[in-house]
């Protein structure tokens, strides 16, 4: 992992689309430990923004590393036609690669017994995933040439972020800042099973996912469907009660939580990351353990004003534990 990730991104110029979201500021991250060179426009940002920061150098990749990045709201007219201005843009300039992630909820199985995989029907089960499928079944008409010359196209769907703004992983955040001030840690759901996937593993895949396809590409090879699912492994994936407890445990000890039960359960979505762990060779990085510990120094550093640093330091030191 280490070694295709370091290799595919070092000294690239890449261009972000995005704000200040958990996962555009861990891409940025790893891709500064990888040694990219890195320009960021805002969420949203309009076409001349974009055409001007396509042009200011030769742009080895996009990311829009968030579902909304492209267009704010919830219209699927505004979305689609903010990605085919990207898709234009980066077909002038030559751009080998875009990659689109999004953590909306695009499959339409609401509990499905088994992990979703990518060939799972797609329409969303809500306005934001029905967007997002609209979205995403579009790019990946252009990656195969149905809207004039084919502009390579990746997808990452992955279940919402450590430190992300989705109503399933909020509470997280809120135990960090509630041990952090010496408050009981409200845990919702305490029986329900938490998906903890720290935003620069999600990053890390999705980079090392980039970087194989900019290898077919220069080989000349077919990506196939280019769509992927990111998730974290087994050991990523816990009930919230034991995740806190542990939490606590590592910190100061045995304090007690404070049980909440929301009327309304808040499942994220299981996805199966079969596919990508087979096609590019990636293996889970971080535990639920280690990933919350991440994230509380995240909260540490964020009430100190070094949030962003804390995250490049984290970057660096999850570049080491890669498998090479």
């Amino acid at each position: 992992m280490r070694n295709r990730l370091m290799d595919g991104w070092r000294a690239r110029h890449v261009l972000l689309v995005g704000g200040t979201d958990a996962l555009t500021l861990a891409m940025t991250a790893m891709l500064e430990a990888a040694g990219a060179r890195c320009a960021r426009i805002p969420a949203g940002a309009s076409s001349e923004t974009l055409c001007r920061a396509m042009t200011a150098g030769r742009i080895g990749a996009v990311i829009a590393a968030q579902s909304h990045a492209l267009a704010p709201g919830l219209d699927p007219a505004a979305h689609l036609s903010a990605l085919r201005t990207l898709l234009i843009e980066a077909r002038e300039a030559g751009v080998p690669l875009v990659m689109l992630c999004s953590d909306a909820p695009v499959y339409r199985a609401v509990r499905p017994p088994a992990p979703l995989e990518e060939s799972s029907p797609i329409g969303g089960q809500t306005l934001a995933g029905l967007v997002q499928s609209l979205v995403q079944l579009y790019a990946l008409g252009a990656s195969r040439g149905l809207m004039g010359d084919p502009v390579r196209t990746l997808i990452l769907r992955h279940p919402p972020l450590l430190g992300g703004d989705a109503p399933c992983v909020t509470q997280y955040a809120r135990w960090c800042r509630a041990l952090l001030s010496g408050e009981l840690v409200p845990v919702e759901h305490p029986d329900a099973q938490g998906v903890f996937f720290h935003p620069l593993e999600a990053a890390c895949d999705a980079l090392v996912l980039g970087a194989l396809h900019m290898e077919r590409a220069r080989a000349g090879e077919n990506e196939g469907e280019g769509a992927y699912n990111l998730a974290p492994g087994p050991l990523g994936i816990c009930p919230n009660r034991s995740a806190a407890l542990r939490l606590l445990k590592s910190c100061d000890g045995a304090r007690p939580i404070r049980e909440v039960e929301v009327s309304e359960p808040c499942t994220p979505p299981r996805l199966s990351a079969a596919r990508a762990r087979l096609s590019a060779g990636i293996r889970p990085i971080y535990t639920a353990d280690e990933a919350l510990s991440l994230l509380l120094a995240l909260e540490r550093a964020r009430l100190h004003g070094s949030a962003e640093a804390e995250m490049q330091k984290q970057a660096f030191e999850t570049l080491k534990r890669l498998p090479e």
